[in-house]
Formats: structure tokens, sequence, C-alpha cells
């Protein structure tokens, strides 16, 4: 039985890092597709087909039951605050190595420590705090802020990852009750539309292997998101959190491939500094019991029920 076991946390982990790398491959194509279209219409035609993916997965499960009961509130301001967190991470690849935004987003289980004590009420050990000062140290130490070309857009870098961190704030305040298939059905309803209010003021008219490129990023998050979260469902929480790291690797290899982006040494000494941190942050509150899967940087506002 035990042998089983470990058979099946070795196939939901590698499918979580095969999510993971999923996620990095489609931001690998928006940081292209930037340099041509606005980013909010990069989201637009990604969430189409991600959504697409979704609607297919929750027939699968038969759980359209599941999604009718709903916080709209929560849904509108969740999805908001990921629709500003999506289009200010693309509209950043085009300044910025995939490997510094990566370290940039991995200080958000570092902004939820604290925005967990401020607003939660969380009661939070000095240990937590200790590691998030560290872990904002480098943060500091990897985005180099007082680079000439970081003056450029730093108000977008800094604000960037509070986003998502306001998003997961909103549902473990207010959205506990809401069921997994609404977060990911109206999510991405919510997520068309705000995309679409934007980017019909910057839109340009795509030719069709640009479209087809941005449609099937769509495509690769939607199956990045439903290999997580499965995954989120079935492991421990302490090695389900490592998995997300191998985004620092995997954007360091294709940046490094495909825009021939070589990461500094400061960006290698405060990814050490973050992943050290966020790690720490991490198993500690999976050692009390905290849902880590709201915790992890990619798909942080959905709560996982273990099955």
């Amino acid at each position: 039985m035990q042998s089983v076991t470990k058979r099946v946390y070795y196939s939901d982990f590698v499918f979580a890092l095969l999510g993971y790398f999923l996620f990095v491959c489609q931001d690998t194509i928006s940081k292209e597709l930037v340099t041509r279209y606005h980013s909010t219409q990069i989201v637009l035609f990604a969430s189409i087909t991600a959504l697409i993916t979704v609607v297919l997965y929750t027939n699968q499960k038969k759980a359209w039951r599941k999604i009718k009961k709903a916080n709209f509130t929560v849904h509108f301001f969740r999805t908001l605050t990921m629709f500003l967190a999506m289009s200010s991470f693309i509209y950043l690849t085009y300044f910025l190595p995939l490997t510094t935004l990566y370290s940039l987003i991995f200080t958000v289980p570092l902004l939820l420590t604290v925005g967990g004590a401020v607003f939660l009420n969380e009661k939070v050990s000095w240990r937590r705090y200790l590691a998030t000062i560290i872990g904002f140290i480098g943060a500091v130490i990897a985005i180099d802020p007082f680079d000439s070309d970081f003056s450029k857009i730093g108000i977008v870098a800094i604000l960037m990852p509070f986003f998502p961190a306001a998003s997961y704030l909103i549902v473990r305040k207010y959205g506990h009750q809401e069921s997994l298939y609404s977060f990911l059905i109206y999510g991405k309803l919510l997520m068309i539309l705000f995309s679409s209010l934007v980017a019909v003021y910057f839109y340009k008219p795509m030719p069709l292997n640009d479209l087809i490129i941005n449609l099937g990023a769509g495509i690769l998050r939607g199956i990045a998101i439903i290999f997580v979260l499965n995954s989120a469902r079935h492991l421990p929480s302490s090695i389900f959190a490592s998995a997300q790291y191998v985004q620092i690797i995997a954007g360091g290899l294709l940046g490094y491939l495909i825009f021939r982006d070589i990461p500094s040494l400061n960006v290698y000494v405060g990814s050490f500094l973050i992943i050290g941190a966020g790690l720490y942050i991490i198993l500690r509150e999976a050692k009390l019991g905290v849902s880590v899967v709201t915790s992890t940087t990619r798909h942080p506002t959905i709560p996982i029920k273990k099955d």
C-alpha cells in the first residue's frame, strides 16, 4: 500500500512540475507577443481558450451544479486583481528577463504573511517575519531597483506582486464557501470581460500565426491549471509547495534559449534568498495546518480540499 501511495505521489509531483513548466511556456509566448501587442489583448485571447479548457474539465467532472451558488462580489474582485496581476506581468516581460520576473512573483508568499497578519488577524511568529524580511532583501538584490532600466517600469514592477496577494486575501477572507469550479469558470469569464474592456482601446489585428500562438498559450494555461490543481488535491503540502520553484529554472533555460537572457549574479543570489524564505514560510504553514495551495504563486486564490 505504501509503495502504491509513493507511486501516486511521484506521478502527481511530475504533473505539478509539468503544470508549472507549462505556465512558463505561456509566459515565454507572452514575452514574445508583447513586443507587438498590448498585454491586455494577449490576456484576452489566452483567456478565451483557457476558458474552453476549464469548461471541458468541469464538464468531464460533471461539476456544473457546483457553480450555481456563487458569490459574485468575491469572484469580481478576485478576478479583477488577477487581471491586473496578469496584465502587468506580461507588460513587464517586455522589459525584464523571466528569471527577474519570477523573483518578483515569488515574493507573493512573503506578502501574504504580512497581509494575513494585517487583514486577517493571523498570528505570525518572529521566525516567519524574519524569513519575510530575508525574502524581501533577496527581492531587492534580484531586481536591482537602482538600475536605470528598472527605474523606467519601477512602479509597475513593485505593484505587480501585490495584485495576486490581494486576490488571495480576498478569497481567504470571503471565499471559503466558493467551489473550485466557480473560480475556474467565473474567473475566466470575468477575465475575458475585463481584458475586453481595456484591449478594445489598444487592439491591433493579429496575423493568423500570431493569433494561433496566442490562443495556444491559453490552452497551455488551462492545462497547467488542471495539472496543478489535481496535484494539489493529492500531494502533501510539503511536497507540492516545492514544485512551483521549477519556474525559476525553466524560466532561466527558456529565457536563454529563446531570448538570450543571461541572469546576472544578483539574480541568482536574490532568487536563492527568496526561494529559501518562501519555502520556509510555506512549509511552516503546512506544519500549522494552513492551506498551502492558496499560498503558491500560480493559482494563489483557489482553496483546495484534499480528496
